[in-house]
């Protein structure tokens, strides 16, 4: 399972340096979304045990929920600058 996780891991840093150094906001969303991935299997593979798993679902819906949100905002900020 180490291996695993060091996988995860450095899949998740690499990531982590895409979403700064990506100027495209959607690529950017895609990125933080695989981050969020990257980090629930984390959790559920550190913590080994059930409530592992439910602290990682929980953690992966919050952060999906946010992902939404923002590509919400940035979707209506570009279709109020398309109309212009």
């Amino acid at each position: 399972m180490d291996i695993v996780m060091l996988m995860i891991g450095v899949i998740s840093f690499v990531v982590g340096i895409r979403i700064f150094l990506t100027k495209n906001k959607v690529q950017r969303l895609l990125y933080l979304c695989c981050l969020n991935f990257a980090i629930s299997a984390l959790i559920a593979l550190y913590v080994g045990s059930p409530m592992g798993g439910v602290v990682a679902v929980v953690y992966f819906v919050g952060s999906t929920l946010s992902s939404n949100a923002i590509a919400h905002t940035i979707g209506k900020i570009q279709r109020i600058e398309g109309k212009r």
